[in-house]
């Protein structure tokens, strides 16, 4: 793991060097860096873990009384740093719009891993001494077994809306009578969908859960445990007496604590 330490010298007690800290499980983290400040040159990055204040050590301090000690010191302000990875190993799901030549929205599903695997070893494997070899089984595991599953659900779901925005305003019977096989074509294919895209959840579900399985057993010796990561997306209201709009939660990957 890398240590940072940057070093600068405040003109004034007040003057502001330009850093923003977050309050993370993993402790205080640098945010952001101003690009005008005396930092902005320096070899913090936004990302890492602030470590101490002039030797100062601020674990378990919050970004208050962090910011605080900062600003109380004069002339030498020295931060020390170290590279922080989060506890997790995720992807993303995404729907791409691109306009063609001929005015069309050609609609694409991409599925991407977040952070490239020579770049994402997380810190608490790190820190627990989990081999290389065990990290390069596990990130590969979750983009082979369960990122494709996550694509399919949303390629489904993606053609769903398609057929929905089709499937409006289209009688579901015909002539107004209802009785058997008076139902349209499009009306079978949606309610197949419905089903489809239900086995589709399930698969990955399923297959989350098989995968963290696999993980925890690789994992126990070096005592972390891995959970689901999960992201939140909301969905669009089906009504206008619905008073807010439901929230959907999808598997992203595995989290680790």
């Amino acid at each position: 793991m890398s240590h940072y330490t940057a070093t600068i010298t405040k003109q004034s007690k007040n003057q502001s060097i330009g850093i923003g800290l977050k309050e993370t499980d993993a402790g205080l983290t640098i945010s952001s860096i101003n690009s005008e400040g005396p930092l902005s040159q320096t070899c913090l990055k936004p990302g890492m873990k602030l470590l101490a204040i002039n030797n100062i050590e601020v674990s378990g301090l919050s970004s208050r009384e962090a910011v605080q000690i900062m600003k109380d010191a004069e002339g030498k302000l020295a931060l020390s740093a170290v590279d922080f990875v989060p506890a997790n190993i995720t992807f993303q799901v995404a729907v791409t719009r691109v306009r063609n030549d001929n005015g069309q929205i050609n609609e694409r599903v991409l599925a991407t891993m977040k952070r490239d695997i020579n770049n994402v070893t997380p810190t608490i494997f790190m820190e627990a001494g989990v081999p290389s070899n065990t990290f390069s089984k596990i990130y590969t595991l979750i983009e082979s077994e369960l990122l494709p599953p996550a694509m399919a659900l949303r390629s489904h779901e993606t053609t769903y809306d398609k057929e929905m925005q089709s499937y409006t305003g289209k009688q579901m019977v015909k002539g107004g009578i209802i009785g058997f096989g008076t139902e349209s074509n499009h009306e079978k294919k949606v309610l197949q969908m419905v089903k489809q895209g239900a086995q589709l959840q399930r698969n990955v579900d399923l297959k989350a859960g098989q995968v963290k399985d696999q993980i925890n057993a690789m994992l126990a010796r070096y005592n972390i445990m891995a959970t689901v990561a999960l992201e939140s997306r909301r969905l669009v209201k089906y009504s206008s007496k619905q008073k807010q709009a439901n929230t959907a939660l999808d598997v992203v990957g595995i989290q680790f604590h």
